[in-house]
């Protein structure tokens, strides 16, 4: 038999060799594609202050829930621009005030509720010394972030209990919608009384030690109607994306749930992923944290509540909630 040279068997066997890592090269891509394809992106925007707390849990291990699925959240200082996001199918899911969730339903915007994530943490506060009892209220000018939200809702449901006009008996000024500039005029001293959500009560009552509390306007709401709380923020998600993607959904509920529950029992780990995602500076979360009532109620079990709660703004103002009470296509309850 006729021996190979060596060079001739170095040159096949690096043919070979070639040949096998083209072939695994070749293999890794039609994995990687076929992975591609699988992979599913959860869009979510949430909110600059508290409605974006009991979210940041699912940037945990980089955003995935799993292999294949993976959640990007982006907070943003005003509902204004998640609005305009959720209308035109770039958004997935996201964390609103619950009027805002109804606004959206009834204009047509394709999305549900799926989820309460947060109840009412709101406080009338003054700085004033000589404000010590409701009927001192009368022509006084308070401070609300924002017309049309809740903390402007809910002033005008319990001046109206204190037997108030909002329109006439008291000054309510929009002048200034952020609650962080609101909670600074406070502790400026150049506001004496506002309505403001945690953690904005609680930084102008470390801050200003002429601060109080003069109402907890969840203790009030509970009086008035015989309700525990109210459903101040949900989690809404696209019908699209329900639709396209429900393993991926159940996923991301899962995600949520626990979210909410390592949110609660971790606040100064969940304090600095808050203010990693840009949602509010982690000295002013977390000692807020245990304070902002924070719950997981699917849209099936926090449904009643949401339907009370919704039936009440619309008496007060209709135009608060889009000029209809959701029916109960609004409602995720699989």
């Amino acid at each position: 038999m006729r021996k190979v040279p060596l060079s001739v068997m170095r040159v096949v066997v690096s043919i070979c060799l070639w040949c096998l890592l083209g072939f695994s090269l070749s293999a890794q891509g039609a994995y990687e594609a076929q992975r591609a394809e699988r992979l599913v992106t959860v869009d979510m925007a949430v909110m600059q202050g508290p409605t974006g707390f009991s979210s940041v849990g699912l940037k945990r291990n980089g955003g995935e829930l799993s292999a294949d699925v993976f959640v990007e959240i982006t907070a943003y200082p005003s509902p204004n621009e998640v609005i305009a996001r959720l209308a035109n199918g770039e958004l997935d899911a996201a964390a609103l005030p619950t009027n805002v969730a109804a606004n959206l339903f009834n204009k047509g915007v394709k999305c549900k509720v799926a989820a309460v994530v947060g109840e009412g943490m709101l406080a009338l506060i003054s700085t004033d010394e000589g404000i010590t009892e409701f009927n001192h209220l009368a022509n006084r000018k308070i401070s609300i972030p924002g017309a049309g939200s809740t903390p402007d809702q809910m002033t005008r449901i319990v001046t109206q209990a204190m037997g108030y006009n909002p329109d006439t008996d008291v000054q309510l000024d929009y002048s200034v919608a952020a609650p962080a500039q609101v909670a600074q005029m406070l502790i400026a001293g150049k506001a004496d009384l506002a309505v403001l959500p945690e953690p904005f009560v609680s930084m102008v009552l470390k801050q200003n030690p002429k601060t109080r509390v003069l109402l907890d306007i969840q203790q009030l709401w509970s009086a008035l109607t015989g309700l525990a709380n109210y459903p101040m923020s949900v989690v809404v998600v696209s019908e699209a994306f329900v639709n396209t993607h429900p393993e991926a959904y159940r996923l991301f509920m899962d995600g949520l749930k626990s979210s909410v529950e390592w949110v609660n029992a971790n606040p100064e780990a969940a304090g600095a992923m808050i203010e990693e995602a840009g949602i509010l500076k982690a000295a002013l979360a977390i000692p807020a944290i245990p304070r902002c009532n924070l719950v997981f109620r699917p849209a099936k079990e926090g449904k009643a509540a949401m339907q009370d709660y919704l039936r009440i703004l619309y008496w007060f103002d209709y135009d608060s909630i889009g000029g209809a009470i959701p029916d109960d296509s609004f409602y995720l309850e699989d």
